[in-house]
């Protein structure tokens, strides 16, 4: 489910999201919300449950508790193996939490990023490193077993002895799981744009380089498990929705821009709330695209999304399950990427090896280049 508001739009984020002033705007969304929702969920129990953004904790308690009660007229969650909702530090609170978790919430995912006011000025977050302190111990106090805190790192100009304090900070969090991303330029955005234009210069790659080391080294001492590049899960284990993307497995999005995959069909909802609402409430199908990926890219996009995997991706189950020779499509870049000492084989699972990890954009991409190629 996405919920597309957010306080402050922030410059390198690329998600669907918007600073609506007009809080009458939240319950059009909400009356939409469940039209699409009734007519888009068969019933059948989920694997898991993702309510995220934009910022669902920016919902007032009331309008939150309304979402979370047209979920559950429609959703099972109590046979929910994870349901988890994404939350900011400065619009988090013990109400709100509360609410959450009792509404069959037991998941609850942090955007923190930064501790450092300087980075999280330029990241246009509108917390301060105390504050994400303080809400992180009411969501423990609203009684949350299972949390998760995103970090970032790479910013431009950071040091490594201050990734080096925020990530110390969060660990001393005491949090269950622990997302940690290096930043990224991403085209459409105004953090790219500004790159663009010189305003702003990516961070040196041997610092970013350092800091990722550090990160997996750093984690790994504390406990937690690298299951897949830039995560690393704690006593609250994997994310059980996250992995299912990885495993290219079948989804169902609710909301402005959310997108749906079912067997190798992806459909993508219209962006605008106004244009999304218009249809869900007429009884139209809220998608602005669809598209049947071919086999090629079906194949391309398992060994992408498989990758990142610390498992890697099981070709031979890939190709039994798609009925595809993803083997003999994809042997001579393969053959190559293991020559450059990218990846390795373990039996029939493909996996990035320590230098693989380090450009594994790089590496997914070529299996992406293929499948659009053919």
């Amino acid at each position: 489910m996405h919920v597309p508001f957010c306080v402050v739009k922030c410059g390198y984020c690329d998600f669907n999201s918007y600073v609506v002033e007009d809080r009458s705007v939240h319950d059009t969304f909400l009356e939409a919300l469940e039209r699409e929702l009734a007519a888009s969920w068969r019933g059948a129990p989920p694997v898991s449950v993702f309510i995220g953004g934009g910022t669902p904790s920016l919902l007032d308690p009331a309008r939150l508790e309304r979402l979370l009660q047209i979920l559950a007229r429609h959703v099972d969650l109590k046979d929910a193996p994870e349901v988890s909702m994404e939350a900011n530090p400065e619009s988090l609170t013990e109400e709100k939490a509360a609410i959450a978790r009792a509404h069959g919430v037991r998941r609850l995912s942090m955007g923190v990023q930064s501790f450092h006011p300087h980075h999280l000025r330029f990241l246009d977050r509108a917390h301060s490193g105390e504050r994400a302190e303080q809400a992180f111990a009411e969501a423990r106090a609203a009684g949350f077993d299972n949390l998760s805190v995103d970090m970032m790192f790479g910013l431009p100009g950071e040091t490594f002895d201050e990734w080096r304090a925020d990530l110390e900070r969060a660990i001393a969090l005491r949090p269950d799981h622990v997302s940690a991303y290096n930043l990224t330029f991403e085209p459409g955005t105004r953090l790219h744009r500004d790159m663009q234009r010189g305003e702003v210069e990516p961070n040196e790659q041997e610092v970013d380089r350092a800091m990722f080391e550090f990160t997996r080294s750093r984690l790994a001492e504390a406990g937690f498990d690298a299951y897949e590049i830039s995560n690393f899960a704690g006593p609250g284990g994997p994310c059980r929705h996250n992995d299912h993307y990885w495993l290219q497995g079948d989804y169902v999005g609710i909301g402005p821009g959310a997108s749906s995959h079912r067997q190798g069909v992806r459909t993508t909802n219209s962006k605008p709330i106004e244009s999304w609402a218009k249809a869900a409430l007429a009884g139209l199908p809220p998608s602005a695209s669809a598209e049947t990926l071919r086999p090629r890219q079906r194949a391309a996009e398992a060994l992408w999304l498989g990758i990142r995997r610390r498992d890697g991706v099981d070709v031979a189950a890939v190709e039994a399950r798609l009925d595809l020779p993803v083997r003999e499509w994809f042997g001579a870049l393969l053959d190559e990427q293991q020559r450059q000492g990218l990846v390795r084989w373990d039996g029939a699972c493909l996996r990035l090896t320590g230098d693989g990890l380090l450009v594994a954009d790089r590496v997914g991409g070529e299996y992406l280049a293929i499948g659009v190629d053919r």
